[in-house]
């Protein structure tokens, strides 16, 4: 996710350094830039990782097209997988599942997304800058790429995955800790999304917009109270959410984001099935924001089973603690 520089400059952020390219889910690719704006200087973000053991303790609604004296045929199924207006709806439908409020659609946003997909595959490549010169090149970052459409003075992320459609780019983006969070963040307002197929390359983009200054909700959780979700996770995901030598597959990665960009420290975590064990579990490192926490199961879950999950945390220099129970699917 990359997040590029705003005048909206009232909450501290860290530079981080760009990511490469990585292994994502069911062995597609995928990729995440981020670059946060505010610091005065690139540092990385500290976390002390906890040890993985068990422990007991509108849409903008779109336009009415005009009566026409014959109808028009229906997309297929294929090509409304990889349509603009399909993928916003599906990212939109998974921001509804854990209570984040709809991103509105921008032109702008949907065609710096949609050429940046085209970069992509017509280069052979998975990242999120481009090189001047090089076929469809559109701007050398996100930022530029935005402004090149007449988007400017914003902060803004882009994610990036190959993966057989459009919609199924962005259901398995919205798996990955480090993807998800600009995805389901609380103060996300517009996303434009894009996918090209180029001499059997496909590529999906997501640009996604923030106003941090907008009302937001206090939090996002993922999965959500009583949400029912994939038992299983493969782990992968660059930069590595799992330590070193850990097994693969997990379980479903678990988040809260909090809105205003307030600090946020895990002090503990417990994960339980309900009327069963407790669970090991990973702690992601903290490298983009410190809004957020997020842990992963360090084995894939039960089907079908209740687990409750509890995070002691501290937030804004006050502690807090955020208990609900969800599913995995049968």
């Amino acid at each position: 996710m990359r997040r590029i520089r705003t005048a909206f400059t009232l909450f501290p952020f860290v530079l981080v350094a760009t990511l490469a390219v990585g292994l994502a889910v069911a062995g597609r690719l995928s990729t995440h830039d981020a670059v946060i704006a505010g610091s005065a200087a690139p540092t990385q973000t500290a976390l002390t990782v906890l040890p993985a053991a068990s422990i007991t303790p509108s849409p903008s609604p779109s336009a009415s097209p005009a009566p026409t004296a014959t109808p028009t045929p229906s997309p297929s199924p294929s090509s409304l997988a990889n349509d603009a207006t399909e993928m916003l709806r599906v990212h939109n439908e998974l921001r509804s599942a854990v209570g984040a409020p709809a991103v509105r659609a921008d032109e702008r946003v949907t065609i710096a997304a949609q050429r940046h997909a085209e970069y992509l595959a017509r280069n052979d490549a998975l990242g999120h800058d481009e090189t001047p010169g090089a076929p469809g090149f559109s701007g050398v970052f996100v930022r530029d790429r935005l402004a090149a459409q007449g988007y400017t003075d914003t902060t803004a992320s882009e994610v990036a995955t190959s993966f057989s459609t459009g919609t199924e780019g962005v259901r398995s983006l919205w798996v990955l800790p480090y993807h998800r969070l600009g995805l389901m963040h609380p103060h996300a307002i517009v996303a434009g999304w894009g996918h090209a197929e180029i001499s059997g390359r496909r590529i999906t983009v997501g640009v996604i917009v923030y106003d941090f200054s907008a009302p937001a909700p206090d939090r996002v959780r993922a999965p959500a109270l009583g949400q029912r979700v994939a038992g299983t996770y493969s782990g992968d995901e660059v930069p590595d959410v799992l330590p070193a030598g850990a097994s693969r597959p997990v379980g479903y990665p678990i988040m809260i984001v909090f809105a205003s960009a307030r600090e946020v420290d895990l002090r503990s975590a417990r994960l339980t099935q309900v009327g069963g064990p407790d669970f090991a579990y990973h702690v992601v490192p903290q490298l983009y924001e410190r809004d957020y926490v997020a842990i992963i199961p360090a084995s894939p879950l039960v089907r079908g089973a209740r687990y409750h999950i509890r995070l002691d945390l501290t937030v804004a220099g006050a502690d807090l603690v955020e208990e609900w129970e969800f599913e995995s699917e049968p």
